[in-house]
Order: C-alpha cells, then sequence, then structure tokens
C-alpha cells in the first residue's frame, strides 16, 4: 500500500530563511538516511512562513520503521532538532495515495531511499521554477507532477495537485476552480522541482 505523507510545518514569522538555511546544510544529510525524500517547498503565497514536505513510503510499516531510526539518529538530535525546532510554531500531516502521477514523480520514488548530502557552500537555496499547489479539481494548466487524495488527516478525500511552471509562465494558471492555491519556491535539494 504505496502512499506519500504531505508534512505541513508553520514557522515563526521571518525565521523560514534560518530554518531552511539550516534544514539544507545540517539536516537533509541525516534526514534522508531515514525517511524518504520526495519534495521541499516554501510557500510564496497563501499561507505565509509554510513548509512542505513530501515524504513516499511502502506501507505504514515502513514509516514507523524509518520514523523510528530518526528518532535515535543523533546527528539529528543533537546537530537539527535543538536549532530547527524551536522555529517551528504548528505541525500537520496528511498521508495520501496518489492518484496521478508524471514521469519526475516516478523517477522520484524510483530513488526514494538515496540519501541526500547537504547542500555545498554557494550552492542557491531555491530551484529556478515555481510550483503550484492547489487544492480541488480545478483547471490542470501547467505541468501536473502529481494529484493526491488525502486518506487521513485534516479532510479526508480532500484531492491536492502539484503542478510544476517553467520561468516566465504563468503560475496563476492552475487557480482556477480551486479551492485553495499556494505558490511554491521548491528548494535546489528537493527531488520535485
Amino acid at each position: 500500500m504505496m502512499f506519500h505523507e504531505l508534512r505541513i510545518y508553520d514557522l515563526v514569522p521571518g525565521k523560514a530563511p534560518d530554518y531552511l538555511e539550516l534544514f539544507r546544510k545540517n539536516g537533509v544529510q541525516h534526514v534522508t538516511r531515514h525517511l524518504p525524500l520526495a519534495g521541499y517547498w516554501l510557500t510564496d503565497s497563501g499561507a505565509l512562513n509554510r513548509i512542505y514536505h513530501l515524504w513516499i513510503y511502502a506501507s505504514l510499516e515502513e514509516r514507523a520503521a524509518a520514523r523510528a531510526g530518526l528518532a535515535r539518529d543523533r546527528d539529528w538530535n543533537e546537530g537539527f532538532v535543538p536549532a530547527g525546532f524551536p522555529l517551528i510554531v504548528r505541525q500537520e500531516n496528511l498521508l495520501m495515495r496518489c492518484e496521478a502521477s508524471s514521469p519526475l514523480l516516478d523517477l522520484v520514488a524510483a530513488a526514494r531511499r538515496q540519501a541526500h548530502p547537504p547542500d555545498a557552500q554557494g550552492t542557491p537555496m531555491f530551484g529556478e521554477r515555481l510550483l503550484t499547489l492547489a487544492e480541488g479539481d480545478g483547471a490542470a494548466a501547467g505541468e501536473q507532477l502529481g494529484r493526491w487524495r488525502a486518506v487521513s488527516g485534516a479532510a479526508p478525500g480532500r484531492v491536492l495537485s502539484l503542478f510544476a511552471h517553467a520561468p516566465g509562465e504563468d503560475p496563476f494558471a492552475t487557480a482556477e476552480g480551486a479551492a485553495r492555491h499556494e505558490i511554491l519556491r521548491p528548494l535546489a535539494l528537493s527531488p520535485l522541482r
């Protein structure tokens, strides 16, 4: 029963750059030893100071084992948690089933257990293109990276779609008919970007 977990973190206002800098330099290499990262994004519209991250699991048992491994990881618990967790105001998650994939999402799912190195000095924080996250059955404009239906968490049954937009492409086109729409900036380290 493959499923995707969308984690939603609201950060202390104005502290998103600090959290993301810490994560990309002293967090991603530790967390991805255990958890299967698919995406990491900062909102540019909608709920500000919010990050979304997407993880792909083969089963609830795999998720439990991965999270237990992370809980025992000394580098994570001593290097990231004391500085990063105080910047988080609120956490939420959605467990979702993928209803429509894309070639990029399929590649990311196939490589989901790959550990990621920390960003090298001078690496830009964000990728070059914008993404949008739309809730509901809105217009499918842009390159759809995936569509999911929540099966657990707030509002089971809600549908979320992730779109990628080339530089210069209109990210507002995916808002038509959406119940909620947010523009996202993907971290350069994010597999889905």
